[in-house]
């Protein structure tokens, strides 16, 4: 018989530890969570064992439901079979591991599972541990036999443990017929598990586990037309007087202190948007992907409920099969989809692509890993995240463009002479900027692939009083052919050409904390109407960085007889020009031939050359120790303001 590929035995807790450190904090509440909605249960409950509590002190977390429970035959299965569990294995499905790998790494003195069906109406228990070479095993208990012997078992009748202070046989609630109840031990008999995990680095409590399971369920599954009950359980000491103390549980320790089982509900990601919600949906690739938007409009609260019950800002999620990952509220994350800095913390968006399966093994789709942390495209690559954020800025939502800008007439950039500046300066650097490149044409003859730029980028464009959103192309745009880039086995021909193009505007603002650190970012998603002017693409300047601060006063300073505030505005005036310009200069070298290699494969700037060199911290170093800028601001400053003070 040929030899089949297995795992030994005796490396299984290696990858159970790998796995583990895969995963995300609360992994264990999601695997437990979704292991009961598969058992057919319509209640799930988090809660805290209350005997052990009574009698020693003891606060260990409890799953239970009232799913169809497991058989003395599939418990050991469930617990011990890695990448087994007795559930259909696959890509789309289940891996068999989830549990086991997510739990038993932080409760190594043991997880006891305790079943009921209704061939064991009494339950069957088993419990898990870790023993003294690492391995995970079954506890065996000495149990008579029918003839009286004594025989080894480790799937026995629930029972009175005086130990650890419970009776397993009364833990079992009364909505349980049938169903299922783990409790976790952790590393210790008298170890306390309700909080989670206490790895510090995991950072684990029981608020948090409730905004986890909100936030990572987006809708919570109905039975029979009702939403399957979940329910969190927390612990707090009673207060004398609280005023729910007669509709929460109450548990005495045996120091004769009190606590209040408190327990909290999960809904679902989907039940915290505000149902005032303006909302929409936007294919964003060729597969299906769908990014569905919802925008809440003041002065609605954008999240329903507490921070007790999720937390208190939207975000962007994955929706794979019904599950949020990837919860990012970042403003990068937003950017990408050209959801602006005034409006994303009021827009929640669901991203939902195809997911992969073996039955469709061509298509296109998402998997998640092993630990079920993080998805991946189809062959290992990353998310496509750029592709679905321009695919999504193209199809632009009608309606969150009016609340875009309507945030951003509040916060219009000051000063009548943006356009002529810009568009003076550029005018006389756009000679120096045409750079020769291959553009697509019929006749062309070189070959090459498209960089998915085209031959100049979309400048402003005027808006009259019967004009739309804007085109390509416009006042200083240049808008055109695919660019090219060389490659001898390219599909596409094309022609040298050169090229110039149009340009963004500029905004100064004040950063938030975690971009402080820049004096400038680019934001090609962003317009800005400036006298009647929409431009594309903004560059934003930190008006409080510290470089920009010590700029304003020391030309103060210089100018003592001129109001401050004009002084700044010439400051400002000249250093986003010098920004844009800056900006500007690196999108019109994407697709610029270098060089080739002995091979002659021809050698170009692409996109990704150019994304690094508009970067926050490449825009940033641009701006530092500028001569030219210097001398700029010395000049006009002379013909607004006349004398200057003498620099010592």
């Amino acid at each position: 018989m040929a030899t089949i590929v297995h795992v030994p035995e005796n490396v299984t807790h290696y990858l159970v530890g790998q796995a583990y450190e895969a995963g995300g904090s609360y992994q264990w509440a999601r695997e437990a969570w979704k292991n009961s909605e598969e058992s057919g249960a319509t209640r799930i409950e988090f809660g805290i064992e209350e005997q052990a509590a009574e009698r020693l002190g003891v606060l260990r977390r409890t799953i239970m439901d009232n799913g169809e429970g497991m058989s003395v035959e599939d418990l050991p299965v469930f617990l011990t079979a890695f990448g087994g569990g007795g559930k259909p294995i696959g890509f789309d499905e289940n891996f068999g591991q989830g549990f086991k790998s997510s739990v038993l790494p932080w409760n190594p003195h043991g997880v006891v599972v305790i079943s009921y069906t209704e061939e064991t109406p009494d339950g069957a228990m088993l419990w898990i541990y870790r023993d003294s070479k690492g391995n995970y095993t079954l506890k065996e208990w000495e149990v008579p036999d029918e003839n009286g012997d004594t025989v080894m078992m480790e799937v026995v009748a629930p029972f009175s443990d005086v130990k650890y202070g419970c009776d397993w046989s009364k833990i079992r609630p009364g909505w349980m017929e049938t169903g299922t109840i783990m409790v976790l031990l952790g590393a210790e008999a008298d170890s306390d598990t309700w909080m989670g995990d206490p790895d510090p680095s995991r950072q684990e409590t029981v608020d948090g586990l409730v905004r986890y399971l909100n936030g990572r369920l987006i809708d919570v599954p109905e039975r029979g037309g009702q939403r399957i009950e979940t329910t969190v359980v927390n612990s707090y000491a009673k207060r004398p007087g609280s005023r729910r103390e007669t509709r929460d549980k109450t548990v005495t320790l045996p120091d004769g202190s009190t606590r209040v089982w408190r327990p909290r509900r999960i809904y679902g990601l989907r039940h915290f948007i505000p149902e005032s919600a303006v909302s929409g949906t936007v294919a964003v690739d060729d597969h299906g992907t769908l990014a569905e938007w919802f925008y809440v409009p003041e002065p609605e609260n954008p999240v329903r409920f507490t921070s007790d019950y999720i937390t208190q800002n939207p975000i962007v999620v994955v929706d794979y099969q019904g599950e949020a990952y990837h919860a990012d509220s970042s403003k990068s994350r937003y950017r990408q989809f050209g959801i602006t800095d005034e409006i994303m913390r009021r827009t929640w968006l669901i991203v939902r692509p195809p997911v992969f399966s073996e039955a469709r093994p061509t298509d296109w789709g998402v998997l998640t890993q092993a630990s079920r942390h993080m998805l991946f495209a189809k062959g290992g690559q990353e998310l496509p995240w750029e592709r679905w954020g321009d695919a999504f800025y193209s199809n632009f939502p009608e309606e969150l463009s009016k609340a875009k800008e309507a945030a951003q007439k509040d916060d219009a950039q000051a000063g009548s002479s943006m356009a002529k500046s810009l568009s003076r300066i550029l005018d006389r650097l756009n000679p120096r900027f045409k750079v020769s490149r291959v553009v697509a044409t019929p006749g062309g003859t070189m070959a090459g692939e498209s960089t998915d730029s085209s031959a100049g980028s979309p400048g402003p464009t005027h808006r009259g009083p019967h004009a739309g959103r804007g085109t390509s192309g416009g006042s200083g745009g240049t808008a055109g052919s695919r660019i090219l880039a060389p490659v001898m086995t390219g599909r596409a021909k094309g022609a040298p050409t050169s090229v110039r193009g149009g340009y963004p505007a500029y905004r100064w603002t004040e950063f938030d904390a975690d971009e402080a650190r820049y004096l400038a970012r680019y934001e090609p998603k962003e317009t800005a109407e400036v006298d009647g002017m929409v431009y594309q693409g903004v560059v934003f300047l930190n008006a409080q960085h510290p470089v920009f601060r010590q700029e304003f006063a020391h030309w103060a300073d210089l100018y003592p007889k001129a109001n401050a505030s004009q002084v700044r505005e010439l400051v400002q005036e000249v250093y986003g020009e010098e920004a844009v310009a800056h900006v500007v200069h690196a999108q019109r070298l994407n697709g610029t031939p270098l060089t080739k290699t002995e091979e002659g494969e021809a050698q170009f700037i692409g996109a990704n050359d150019v994304q690094k060199m508009i970067e926050p911290i490449a825009l940033s170093s641009a701006l530092l120790g500028l001569i030219n800028v210097e001398q700029r601001i010395r000049a006009r400053g002379g013909k607004r303001f006349h004398a200057s003070r003498p620099e010592s």
